[in-house]
Protein backbone atom coordinates (compact mmCIF):
# COMPACT_ATOMS: atom_id res chain seq x y z
CA UNK A 1 0.00 0.00 0.00
CA UNK A 2 3.21 2.44 0.17
CA UNK A 3 3.01 5.65 2.40
CA UNK A 4 0.36 7.44 3.96
CA UNK A 5 1.37 10.78 5.30
CA UNK A 6 -0.84 12.01 7.87
CA UNK A 7 -0.72 15.80 8.21
CA UNK A 8 -2.32 18.58 10.31
CA UNK A 9 -1.29 21.30 13.00
CA UNK A 10 -0.03 20.63 16.24
CA UNK A 11 -2.48 18.68 18.72
CA UNK A 12 -4.68 17.70 15.59
CA UNK A 13 -4.87 13.69 16.18
CA UNK A 14 -1.70 12.46 13.54
CA UNK A 15 -0.46 10.38 16.56
CA UNK A 16 -3.60 8.91 17.78
CA UNK A 17 -5.25 8.26 13.93
CA UNK A 18 -1.55 6.65 12.62
CA UNK A 19 -1.71 4.56 16.05
CA UNK A 20 -5.19 3.15 15.33
CA UNK A 21 -4.41 2.72 11.54
CA UNK A 22 -1.27 0.68 12.52
CA UNK A 23 -3.03 -1.73 14.76
CA UNK A 24 -5.92 -2.31 12.22
CA UNK A 25 -3.97 -3.07 9.51
CA UNK A 26 -1.50 -5.34 11.99
CA UNK A 27 -4.58 -6.82 12.83
CA UNK A 28 -5.43 -7.63 9.03
CA UNK A 29 -1.45 -9.27 8.78
CA UNK A 30 0.17 -6.41 7.09
CA UNK A 31 3.65 -5.09 8.31
CA UNK A 32 3.49 -1.97 9.42
CA UNK A 33 6.18 0.52 9.97
CA UNK A 34 5.32 4.07 12.08
CA UNK A 35 7.26 7.40 11.89
CA UNK A 36 5.96 9.57 14.18
CA UNK A 37 7.96 13.59 14.55
CA UNK A 38 7.98 13.53 17.87
CA UNK A 39 9.87 10.37 17.79
CA UNK A 40 12.25 10.98 15.47
CA UNK A 41 13.13 14.23 16.54
CA UNK A 42 14.46 12.46 19.56
CA UNK A 43 16.63 10.38 17.18
CA UNK A 44 18.98 13.58 16.08
CA UNK A 45 22.51 13.61 17.76
CA UNK A 46 21.37 17.36 18.18
CA UNK A 47 18.07 18.75 18.84
CA UNK A 48 16.48 20.35 15.63
CA UNK A 49 14.42 23.04 16.14
CA UNK A 50 11.12 24.69 14.66
CA UNK A 51 12.36 27.53 12.21
CA UNK A 52 10.95 26.88 8.70
CA UNK A 53 14.32 25.75 7.28
CA UNK A 54 14.70 23.07 10.45
CA UNK A 55 10.90 21.57 9.58
CA UNK A 56 11.79 21.75 6.27
CA UNK A 57 14.80 19.34 7.00
CA UNK A 58 12.77 17.41 9.59
CA UNK A 59 10.33 16.38 7.24
CA UNK A 60 12.20 15.71 4.22
CA UNK A 61 14.69 13.29 6.59
CA UNK A 62 11.77 11.40 7.81
CA UNK A 63 10.01 11.37 3.92
CA UNK A 64 13.86 9.43 3.02
CA UNK A 65 13.10 7.13 5.99
CA UNK A 66 9.50 6.22 5.11
CA UNK A 67 10.65 5.79 1.62
CA UNK A 68 13.37 3.04 2.96
CA UNK A 69 10.86 1.43 5.49
CA UNK A 70 8.19 1.32 2.39
CA UNK A 71 10.97 -1.37 0.98
CA UNK A 72 10.50 -3.86 3.85
CA UNK A 73 6.96 -3.17 5.16
CA UNK A 74 3.78 -3.45 3.43
CA UNK A 75 2.50 0.45 4.88
CA UNK A 76 4.16 3.57 5.92
CA UNK A 77 2.28 5.20 8.11
CA UNK A 78 3.52 9.21 8.90
CA UNK A 79 2.19 11.44 11.40
CA UNK A 80 4.81 14.33 10.70
CA UNK A 81 2.90 18.29 10.55
CA UNK A 82 4.47 18.62 6.92
CA UNK A 83 3.01 22.55 7.66
CA UNK A 84 4.09 24.66 3.91
CA UNK A 85 2.33 23.22 0.57
CA UNK A 86 5.52 23.84 -1.16
CA UNK A 87 7.11 21.29 1.00
CA UNK A 88 4.38 18.11 1.16
CA UNK A 89 4.87 18.75 -3.08
CA UNK A 90 8.68 18.00 -2.24
CA UNK A 91 7.78 15.44 -0.04
CA UNK A 92 4.96 13.75 -1.82
CA UNK A 93 7.21 13.47 -5.39
CA UNK A 94 9.94 11.69 -3.12
CA UNK A 95 8.08 9.20 -1.07
CA UNK A 96 5.05 8.97 -3.67
CA UNK A 97 2.36 9.41 -0.04
CA UNK A 98 -1.12 9.47 -0.19
CA UNK A 99 -1.12 12.45 2.04
CA UNK A 100 -4.37 12.85 4.87
CA UNK A 101 -5.66 15.83 6.38
CA UNK A 102 -6.39 15.62 10.11
CA UNK A 103 -8.23 18.69 10.86
CA UNK A 104 -7.65 20.88 14.13
CA UNK A 105 -5.46 20.87 16.85
CA UNK A 106 -3.26 24.69 17.43
CA UNK A 107 -3.09 27.53 15.94
CA UNK A 108 -1.47 30.45 15.33
CA UNK A 109 2.40 31.92 14.41
CA UNK A 110 3.95 29.51 16.24
CA UNK A 111 2.32 26.91 14.74
CA UNK A 112 2.57 27.33 11.00
CA UNK A 113 -0.12 25.61 9.06
CA UNK A 114 -0.63 26.17 5.19
CA UNK A 115 -4.37 24.23 5.17
CA UNK A 116 -4.45 22.45 1.76
CA UNK A 117 -6.87 22.86 -0.94
CA UNK A 118 -6.88 19.48 -2.83
CA UNK A 119 -4.03 16.86 -3.32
Amino acid sequence: MGITWLTGNSGAGKTTTAIALKELFESQGMTVHLLDGDEVRKLYPKPIGFSKADRWKHNIEVGKEAVKQSKSHDIVLVSVICPYKTLRKKIKKLTKCKFIYIEGGKEGPTYPYEHPSLY
